[in-house]
């Protein structure tokens, strides 16, 4: 069983990420989904590999790829800010990238709005934001991984 922290678009809202900063050094994975990685760059020395990061729209002097995939307990994921898939206007894009890619769920950001959505079998889940997020809620997404089986909880702060 994997424990997975996913956070995106925290454009600066250091207060917050501290706030949440021991269930993030408790999980196996901390994912941050772009726009302002630079934010979690303290945690850096402390999560080590744990610690995956993609770039996002605002991120203009990250060092982080675009998108990355993981895979542990049986589970493939594709990981990416979003943006060059068009997610605020349609999910189709990222979700046939997936599934093209042979992934069990997509992580993306950049709408600002927490969803889990099931796409042809895949698991499309965007953790919402800290920052300026549509609902009007922060949050983040709190995942299991156990026995190629993917358990995501949106967690409302």
């Amino acid at each position: 069983m994997k424990k997975l922290f996913v956070f995106s678009d925290t454009h600066r809202n250091i207060q917050l990420i501290r706030s949440i900063e021991n269930i993030a050094k408790e999980s196996d994975y901390v994912i941050h989904l772009g726009d302002y990685t630079t934010d979690v760059l303290y945690l850096k020395d402390v999560l080590g590999k744990k610690l995956i990061c993609v770039k996002g729209n605002g991120d203009f002097i990250s060092g982080y790829p675009d998108e990355t995939e993981l895979e542990d307990e049986g589970v493939k994921i594709f990981i990416t800010h979003g943006h060059r898939y068009n997610v605020k206007k349609t999910l189709l894009n990222i979700g046939n990238e997936a599934l093209r890619r042979e992934c069990n769920a997509v992580l993306y950001g950049h709408t600002h709005c927490a969803d889990i959505t099931k796409y042809a079998g895949v698991s499309l889940i965007n953790p919402g934001s800290f920052f300026a997020s549509k609902t009007g809620v922060y949050s983040y997404c709190y995942i299991i991984l156990w026995k190629g089986k993917i358990i995501p909880k949106i967690v409302e702060l």
